[in-house]
């Protein structure tokens, strides 16, 4: 081969070793960002999911608190119900007391 010929063929081999180092040199660099996303996405995956189960921690809470809210009210107002009961039993036997002890109507009139 002359001279001229494999300087040429060695520009064209160290253009080709250029080009294939940039191509490598990008997939490098593009591995790598593809692997900071995927830990990014990761963390913010993980972030989500920690809120997710502070969601659900808050709403548990929330219903047992409801729940006993509920219990209280109706303890109350079975409460309620025993006094309005007990209340109706009085006025009965005072009732009874005041009739016993009121003289009939037709011994008024004599």
């Amino acid at each position: 081969m002359s001279e001229d010929r494999l300087e040429r063929l060695e520009k064209i081999v160290e253009s080709s070793a250029k080009s294939i180092q940039a191509l490598s040199d990008a997939v490098a660099a593009d591995r790598q960002a593809r692997s900071k996303e995927k830990e990014e996405k990761a963390r913010e995956q993980a972030q989500l999911y920690q809120y997710l189960g502070r969601i659900a921690a808050a709403q548990s809470s929330f219903y047992e608190v409801q729940a006993d809210y509920y219990h209280q009210l109706a303890a109350l107002a079975e409460r309620q119900t025993k006094i309005e009961e007990k209340q109706a039993q009085m006025r009965e036997e005072i009732l009874a007391i005041l009739n016993r002890f009121t003289p009939p109507s037709d011994l008024k009139q004599t």
